[in-house]
């Protein structure tokens, strides 16, 4: 699916975003619910609704619905799929999330660091301890900042901790 939006929608989109940034919540979901007024199939704008629901207001149900409504109108917004997946790993959705990660692994231009990323936080949680060093490892094949190359590492020894102290699935020395 394209993304052909009415000029004016979207510079008001765009608007709203800067508002975001500036910390003016109410004004820009005032602005994001008159864009999906006028244009239910705005997905960007779902999107964003989505993330000020999930973070700023704790409503994940209302979150969960905009972010789905945001998937179904522009699948080929990347920041859904990782706002979205913040969303379903927070909640334990994992069985939802593995779909969403996969589904996003077949989509041109995504950041595939950060998926491999969610995969790692996921399988880190479920205590799936080497397929979250696998999921790290993959991420930071990914990766060109030494800052995020250090967390990632740094994810990887606590893996290697937790499956000395939880159990888990076995790891190996690498």
């Amino acid at each position: 699916m394209n993304f052909e939006p009415n000029p004016d929608l979207y510079q008001r989109f765009m608007h709203a975003d800067e508002i975001i940034k500036d910390n003016r919540i109410s004004d820009a979901v005032k602005e994001l619910q008159q864009i999906v007024r006028e244009d239910p199939t705005f997905g960007r704008a779902y999107n964003h609704l989505g993330w000020i629901y999930h973070n700023k207001y704790q409503d994940l149900k209302n979150a969960e619905e905009c972010y789905k409504l945001a998937l179904m109108h522009s699948p080929d917004y990347p920041p859904i799929y990782y706002n979205y997946a913040v969303l379903l790993s927070s909640t334990k959705a994992f069985d939802e999330l593995k779909k969403l990660l996969s589904k996003a692994l077949d989509f041109d231009g995504i950041n595939l660091a950060t998926i491999y990323n969610e995969y790692g936080i996921m399988y880190e949680i479920e205590a799936q301890y080497s397929k979250a060093i696998e999921s790290y490892n993959e991420s930071i094949k990914n990766l060109f900042d030494v800052g995020q190359i250090d967390q990632r590492l740094a994810s990887i020894e606590r893996c290697k901790r937790k499956s000395g102290i939880f159990g888990g699935s076995h790891i190996s020395d690498r």
